[in-house]
């Protein structure tokens, strides 16, 4: 039985967890109120598709695209300022873009300018690019700067889906207005996007020739342009040929988060293999991404150091890339780090990471240059060469000048022994009883303070190792108890067709679960009634749920709880 005692006990911890879903619950809210009270500054018809900034627009407008198909769209000279961003939207229904064109949206000379494609609540994707015949699909370019994207579908380009970066001769002439010394992009934010079904890199952000590029007319190398404030969250990438995240150039201020890649690499094209790339000039944090079933290496880092790589789950990268040949040959890893240019005197950090089944080596590390690499607390499962290599297949070093400092991590050959929640259903949570449960180092100096689901870590007073820190006293599969002693879930998720929703109540009570949109609006009613104490299961069949990201709330007469729901298409 749950020992209510001691949860309650524990409520300083969970305030946090609390605050997070009022506010949460707040957000969401506000935007289904200012989706309901739009006004429109400019309307653009969908045979529109150049929009250019010198008409009178202005900082702080609105443009609201009107529903429908559109070939392309042209965004050009629009400019807002940091304190009154130009805002483009849909308005009322979707803005479909099918094309032959070279892209689906291109930014040409633009700045501050969200483009969102929340203008309908019930859709959760707005702005929907469902195929660009020859090139990407969304292209920041020709030194656009400011630029924040949400709420868009990306699907069927050859080329990147989301490329962000302006070519150092950009004009063709030889001027290099775009180089490292005349231009800077600041501030590119992507979030809550679907990209499926892309040719090359799922998205391309920044240059990867940070060390120099030759200018093949202009018979010169020169140095590409770095930018500044990265932010790419809340995204679902799936069956992306190449790279599903690939950022380089990123000099600071950098994150990558809350993401969820499946089945990157499909098109098998080498050094193009991994889920997340942090490439050459990038200084990024990536922390709470879901990395699962890809060919390529789930995390490359090339960076240029004190870098934090932790709560990441990676399933099975690599496996089915040559799944007949021997696991040493065409090596594929959890995590591989190398070196295009890291500074002299840094450190790498690994924590908390969950890397099941590699098809070679849980972590490589190859950077000759970095001073430390840092490994704690990191469960590493059942590497492909640890029966060619043995324990080495773990963390496995190019040469014996590399400095590795490793605690607290929990290797082993055997899933079973980690006590995972429900592995056969995607759920790598651990269970109380597992031997990775409060034996991790504590991290809070280093800011680890959450894990992949954003709950407090740590919560019973010490660290867990893994990406997931267990949050119950007892073996009931819980992800979250609050400080009313209920508990909401479900698996698998994410979910294509039909999931479990796993919830226990202390007590009698009146229940109510709901299905909203990212947006606050409510879908689906599930369970309206009064409910004995004790553990329920409601099966949920998600099959004309669209796709996307969800939110799905549990009511009592007391409390409330909310979790998220991905679904796939």
């Amino acid at each position: 039985m749950l020992n209510l005692n001691l949860i309650i006990m524990k409520k300083s911890l969970f305030k946090i967890l609390v605050l997070l879903n009022v506010f949460l619950l707040l957000n969401i809210f506000s935007n289904n109120l200012f989706s309901q009270t739009l006004h429109c500054h400019h309307e653009f018809a969908n045979d529109i598709t150049i929009i250019d900034g010198t008409n009178d627009i202005y900082p702080g407008d609105t443009i609201c695209l009107l529903s429908g198909n559109k070939d392309f769209l042209l965004l050009r000279n629009i400019h807002g300022t940091a304190d009154s961003i130009i805002t483009i939207i849909n308005k009322d229904c979707p803005v479909i873009i099918n094309t032959e064109h070279f892209y689906g949206i291109k930014f040409d000379l633009c700045s501050y300018i969200k483009l969102t494609g929340s203008g309908l609540d019930a859709l959760q994707y707005g702005i929907q690019i469902t195929k660009v015949e020859n090139g990407a699909g969304l292209s920041i370019d020709h030194l656009s700067t400011n630029i924040e994207i949400e709420r868009a579908e990306i699907a069927n380009s050859p080329i990147a889906g989301i490329y962000a970066k302006t070519e150092p001769d950009y004009l063709g002439n030889c001027s290099f207005i775009a180089v490292r010394d005349s231009f800077t992009m600041y501030n590119t934010v992507i979030h809550d996007c679907y990209l499926h079904n892309i040719g090359n890199e799922g998205m391309y952000i920044g240059s990867s020739k940070y060390m120099g590029q030759y200018i093949y007319n202009c018979d010169t190398t020169v140095l590409p342009h770095v930018l500044i404030g990265v932010k790419i969250y809340n995204n679902i990438l799936e069956d992306i040929g190449w790279d599903g995240i690939q950022v380089s150039s990123a000099v600071s201020d950098c994150e990558i988060y809350n993401n969820y890649i499946l089945h990157d690499s499909y098109a098998e094209e080498n050094f193009q293999m991994s889920g997340i790339l942090i490439g050459g000039g990038s200084n990024c944090d990536c922390y709470n991404n879901k990395i699962i079933d890809g060919k390529g290496d789930g995390i490359d880092l090339m960076g240029l150091g004190n870098q934090k790589i932790f709560n990441n789950l990676i399933v099975n990268p690599g496996k089915t890339y040559h799944p007949n040949d021997p696991p040493t040959e065409y090596k594929k890893h959890g995590i591989w780090v190398g070196d295009v240019f890291t500074y002299p005197n840094e450190n790498y950090y690994f924590f908390n990471n969950t890397i099941i089944s590699p098809r070679t080596f849980g972590i490589k590390l190859a950077n000759e240059v970095i001073n430390e690499n840092i490994v704690y607390n990191n469960i590493i499962v059942d590497p492909g060469a640890f029966q060619t290599v043995g324990e080495e297949a773990y963390i496995n070093l190019a040469n014996t000048s590399i400095n590795l400092i490793s605690s607290n991590n929990y290797f082993t050959t055997n899933s079973a022994s980690v006590n995972f929640v429900d592995e056969a259903s995607g759920n790598y949570d651990l269970k109380p009883s597992s031997p990775a449960v409060n034996s991790g180092l504590d991290l809070s100096a280093y800011g680890i303070t959450f894990d992949i689901e954003n709950r407090a870590r740590p919560f019973d007073n010490y660290f867990d190792i893994g990406a997931y820190e267990c949050q119950t006293l007892s073996d009931i599969p819980a992800y979250l108890f609050n400080e009313q002693g209920i508990n909401l879930n479900n698996y698998p998720n994410p979910v294509k067709n039909k999931t479990k929703i796993f919830y226990f109540i202390p007590e009698n009570t009146f229940v109510n679960i709901s299905i909203y949109n990212s947006i606050g609006k409510k879908i689906e009613e599930l369970v309206n009634q009064d409910q004995k104490a004790g553990e329920h299961i409601f099966n949920f069949n998600a099959t004309d749920l669209p796709y996307g990201i969800f939110y799905y709330t549990l009511k009592t007469t007391k409390a409330s709880v909310t979790n998220k729901m991905i679904k796939l298409q």
